[in-house]
């Protein structure tokens, strides 16, 4: 067996599930009051859910809000999707939150392997510029990328939905801490051996960072999701708008204004996407984010 396949052997062994804890009864407190914050948090979605089955009768008829509808409907979401071309908003939104995310999630990886793995001149000096590239709002430089994206004539298209976005220096922090925790033996090992820097990002460094990896893509995709302000700038075109713009024409619209039903509705399908993707990967983002503090 050659070194390489040592290293990728360890790797493996290191990747794999470990058992889990035991549960410990003195945790049930914890629990309990965790378990209340999130119904907490979770009260305005169960309003939006409840209140987009309900007819808008009924919501403006009653005397004191209440919970559960008397009438069940579906209307509301054939009204939603059925007002505006929905459609064209969710895949304009897919295809703007999709090449953000394969962006960011590219280029922090291989800054991240960067930082955590080479020594170069002015390595702490650059690092720290993109730690305080944090503490910059958005709205600082939102101006300067709404002059550059339309000079270059990306106004309405996908490119100035989403270039601006395409890097992320949380991204490269994150995973920066999480390359860190992987044992510098498997690199030097793999060096001695003759492997590449790229052979080794690619067969050793991403299958060992996969919890790290798959938080940030989620963190990714919520941040690209969710986003209202640029979108709304950038374009003016109703086929290039995307969902949570959709959204706001019901507000603008006079017959739709106060047709909370719908709005409610439009609101729970562009929710959608969100919850499955946390659902699916929520044991991935709690370990990446675990895990991606242990060292510095």
């Amino acid at each position: 067996m050659t070194t390489i396949d040592a290293v990728e052997q360890q790797a493996v062994d290191i990747a794999r599930p470990k058992p889990a804890d035991k549960f410990k009864w003195g945790e049930i407190p914890l629990h309990v009051v965790l378990i209340a914050i999130g119904l907490l948090v979770s009260t305005p979605i169960f309003i939006a859910f409840f209140m987009s089955f309900t007819p808008l009768k009924e919501i403006v008829t009653r005397p004191t809000p209440e919970l559960l509808p008397d009438t069940w409907v579906f209307d509301n979401y054939r009204t939603a999707w059925n007002a505006t071309p929905f459609a064209r908003f969710m895949f304009n939104s897919f295809v703007q939150t999709g090449l953000i995310t394969i962006g960011q999630v590219l280029f922090s990886v291989l800054a991240a392997y960067a930082f955590a793995m080479f020594d170069f001149r002015f390595k702490n000096a650059l690092f720290a510029v993109v730690i305080g590239s944090l503490f910059v709002p958005f709205e600082l430089i939102f101006i300067p990328n709404f002059i550059t994206i339309s000079d270059l004539g990306w106004a309405n298209t996908y490119a100035g939905l989403a270039v601006p976005f395409l890097a992320s220096a949380f991204g490269v922090f994150m995973l920066r801490q999480f390359f860190l925790t992987l044992p510098r033996d498997l690199f030097d090992a793999a060096k001695v051996d003759g492997a590449s820097n790229w052979y080794y990002l690619w067969k050793v460094v991403v299958p060992l960072s996969k919890g790290g990896i798959a938080a940030f893509t989620i963190f990714s995709f919520l941040g690209a999701w969710n986003q209202y302000l640029w979108p709304l700038i950038i374009t003016n075109e109703e086929s290039m708008r995307t969902a949570q713009i959709g959204i706001r024409f019901f507000l603008v619209n006079q017959e739709r204004a106060t047709d909370w039903g719908a709005i409610m509705a439009g609101a729970m399908i562009v929710m959608i996407p969100t919850l499955v993707v946390f659902l699916v990967a929520q044991k991935q983002l709690v370990k990446g984010i675990a895990m991606s503090g242990l060292k510095g």
